[in-house]
Parts: C-alpha cells; structure tokens; sequence
C-alpha cells in the first residue's frame, strides 16, 4: 500500500479474492470519523487465442507433400494445443504429427486440399483457421504399382487378404485389375469381384504357392505391374483334426443343438484334456452336419487324431445317442492308413488301394471289421493256400475212398473151406510124364471115383496150366485121383 495518509490509496500485487480497507478522518479539533471500503480482486478476462494456419501453398507433382504451420498463432496468455485435420481434397492425406504448430502432410495428389488447424489457450478457449494446398501437375508420371510384398500365411484360413492400396500416382490411381499368373496354383476364387479392387480376397485357398500380378493404372493410361508370391502353409494342426458326421441336415441345425453337442462331446474326451472345435461344414454329398475338432491334452499339445477316434468309438459303441443325434461316421481328418505298407489310402471311401500281388484282408470286406481298411494278405500265399487247401482235400477224399474200397476188398477175399466133389467120367486127364511120353489109361475099364482137389489161398498164387498146379521142380503135380 502507498500513500496511506493521502486521500488517495494506492494498492499494487493483489492477488485474487476479497480485500477490506478502513479509512479514518480528523478533523482539525481533533474529531474522527471511520469508513472501511471492500475490494474484490476478480480474475482476468481471457481472450481466446488468434489462430494463423499460415499462407496458401502451392506445390508441383511429382511433389506429393507439404509443411503446414500455425507457429504464427497467439494468445493473451498461452496456447496450449494444436490440431490439425483435413476439410476436402481429391484424396485422403496423412498428417505426419497433427498435434504439433508445424506438421508434414503427405499423400497429395493433383488438385485443391483445404486444411484447419484448431489452436487452444490454457483457458479452453478454441480458434481455428485454415490454409489452402494447391497441387499443380507439370508433368504425367506413371503410377507405381505395390501388390504389397510376399508373404506366408497358414490355414486355415477362410479369406486371405492381398494388399495393392499402398500403389500411388502423381494425380490418382484410376484402375486395379489382379492377375493370377501361369505358375500359379489354380484352386482359389475371388470373392465379390475383388480382383478390381485395391484389396484382393482369395477364398477356397489350398496348401501351396499363389502368383498374382497387380497393374495399376491412371486417367492418362498410364501403368505399372508388381508381383506378389504368397505361400500358403498346411494346417499345422491337420493330421491331429477329427471329422463327426452326425445325423442332422445342415439347414436345420440351431445354435441351441450346436452348444449342446458340443458340450455333451467336451464331457466324452478322457479326462484332463480339452476339446477344440474348429468348425462346422455340410457334408458334400448327404448335406449331413459334420463337425471338425480337434484334442489337446493338459500341456497344451495335440492329441493323436487316431487315439482319440479309438476312445470316442468305444464310448459311442456302447450307446450311439450319447450326443443326442446318431454318429454316422467318425474318423481322422486326413486318412492315416499305412496300408501295411503296401498301398495307398483312398482319401473319399478310407479304403486301402493295394499295390501288386497284394490284396485287403478278406475277412475284414466281408463280415464287416470295425478295423481299419488294410493290404496284409499276400495274393501268392493266397494263391498258395488255396492250391494247398484244394490238394488236402483232395487227398482227404481219396484217401477215404481208398480205405473204404480196401475194407471192402478185404471181405470179398475172405477164403471159403475146401470142397470135395465126385469127378465124372469125362474129366479123365492124362498124366505127364518125366520123360516127356504120355500116360494113357490102363485098357481096362476104370473110373476115378475119388479127387482132392487144392483151392488157392489168395489172390497172388502161382500160374497153373490146364488145372495142374507148378511144383517147385518145375513138374506139374498130378491131382489125388482114385480110378476104379
């Protein structure tokens, strides 16, 4: 405070608030009189800030940016942000640091851009002003085209994305066309007619190496092409995914059922591991619902598909219904039969195409195994063991008619006991003699009343000759006769 015995006070640095003074009078008799007098210090009035986006700016192509700056802005106190943003333009630009005084905008092309900056004070209040950018073209240059650089990316995946939007020009870029290339893979379609578009969409991708040429090109006609080589990798998880065809039409299946089977299906797994479902699909030929999951077990890694398609069967063999809906078939993804190791696995019907001189085993295809399809049966020893088995009983059967001839043989040979008969009068027979003359009968009259005659034992006995047996001599044996 100054001049305090003066009439007129002066007060400096005041703050805000309330202030009192008193101020007391005396006379020249020395009467006094008192009056205190109430001073509000108010804050001051802000002013909002003067923005200045700075002169109009023009540029020539193949320039494609500028520097914008508000650095010329100010406040009564302090200004305390800056933003910049894009009013109109032939393109969408890019600001390299729209919150700072001075920014680099890029992305022009040919044509009138209107920029605005918004400049604030530490007492809120706004300013905006703004700057016009214009792009004159002196010259055409060709668009340089970008397909977006090679890549890899694993299935599945249900639409790959190709990026070309990156490819620029010095005015704009009027046309895109995506080509497949000859050294392509032809499995693959273009979804919704993107093969006209910045971004290319491939769907019904497979395993394998895609080729696509990107050409762009501007109002002038001008153009330019690039390459870009995506490989598609296989399902990591391919050989560990299993396939349940259950007995529902696709087109009526609700979300409701979904949710059920597929907890009814996380309770059938072995316990400590978790069922990952990786999707639902329509069966091609039945437009059956067919359901792909997989297993993990407790540390996180896959199951062997074939493990867990032995467990899920025994548990469905003792009651098909445990999900609610009949399971038409259940197998592993990818067929991973080895055939025995002599054929190939037929990916449609699961069935073994065996190779030469071996065949599936037969008792399996016709009395209907729940096994596995296989090509252990060697078509030589099948061969083999039907000439073996068509020779054994061959021989069982002659062997028995062998023996049933021989028993009968052996009773018709049975030998009868000796005969005696009387010999007639004519049966007469002439002795043989020694000496090689004849015996005759005696010239009297005479009979043989008597004959013993030997009968054979057997069937291989000595040759006779005309009745009269061999002797051992080399002498024909008379027969016993008595003549009378």
């Amino acid at each position: 405070m100054q001049d305090t015995h003066t009439p007129y006070l002066k007060l400096s640095h005041l703050e805000e608030g309330m202030y009192t003074f008193a101020l007391k009078v005396t006379d020249s008799a020395n009467q006094s009189s008192t009056a205190e007098v109430h001073v509000f210090v108010k804050p001051p009035t802000n002013q909002p800030p003067v923005a200045q986006a700075g002169d109009n700016i023009t540029i020539s192509l193949p320039q494609t940016w500028v520097v914008v700056d508000a650095g010329q802005s100010t406040d009564d106190n302090k200004i305390t942000a800056f933003r910049w943003e894009q009013v109109d333009g032939p393109s969408t630009v890019n600001f390299v640091n729209a919150n700072m005084s001075s920014t680099n905008v890029t992305g022009l092309t040919k044509g009138q851009y209107i920029f605005k900056v918004f400049v604030t004070d530490d007492n809120k209040n706004v300013a905006n002003d703004t700057v016009f950018v214009t792009v004159e073209q002196n010259s055409n240059q060709k668009p340089k085209a970008n397909a977006g650089g090679n890549f890899e990316i694993e299935l599945p995946q249900n639409v790959i994305y190709i990026n070309g939007s990156k490819s620029t020009d010095d005015w704009s870029v009027e046309q895109w066309k995506w080509i497949r290339d000859d050294t392509s893979l032809a499995m693959g379609d273009f979804a919704e007619g993107s093969d006209s578009t910045p971004v290319l969409m491939l769907v019904n991708a497979v395993a394998g190496k895609y080729v696509f040429n990107l050409t762009v090109s501007d109002k002038q006609g001008l153009s330019d092409t690039d390459t870009v080589h995506v490989t598609v990798k296989s399902d990591p998880k391919l050989y560990y995914l299993i396939e349940m065809v259950i007995d529902s039409n696709i087109n009526r299946l609700s979300e409701a059922q979904y949710k059920i089977i597929k907890g009814k299906l996380a309770l059938l797994v072995k316990d400590g591991t978790k069922l990952q479902v990786r999707g639902i699909k329509s069966d091609t030929s039945t437009n059956q619902v067919v359901i792909s999951f997989y297993v993990d077990d407790a540390k996180g890694k896959p199951v062997d598909a074939n493990e867990v398609v032995y467990y899920l069967r025994q548990k469905l063999r003792m009651d098909q219904s445990l999900l609610g809906f009949n399971v038409m078939r259940l197998q592993t993804t990818v067929c991973q039969n080895n055939c025995s190791g002599h054929g190939v696995c037929d990916e449609k019907t699961r069935n073994c195409i065996c190779e030469s001189f071996w065949m599936q085993d037969l008792f399996k295809v016709y009395f209907g195994s729940d096994e596995d399809s296989d090509c252990r049966w060697s078509i030589l020893y099948v061969v083999l063991g039907v000439l073996c088995s068509i020779v054994t009983v061959l021989a069982l059967v002659w062997g028995m008619f062998y023996l049933c001839c021989n028993f009968c043989s052996k009773r018709r040979m049975r030998p009868k006991p000796t005969n005696y008969k009387l010999i007639e009068d004519s049966e007469d027979l002439q002795p043989y003699s020694r000496k090689g003359g004849n015996l005759s009968d005696s010239d009297t009259d005479s009979d043989v009343v008597f004959e013993s005659r030997t009968k054979p034992t057997g069937r291989f006995h000595r040759d006779t000759r005309n009745g009269h047996k061999i002797n051992r001599n080399g002498f024909t044996k008379l027969n016993n006769r008595m003549k009378t």
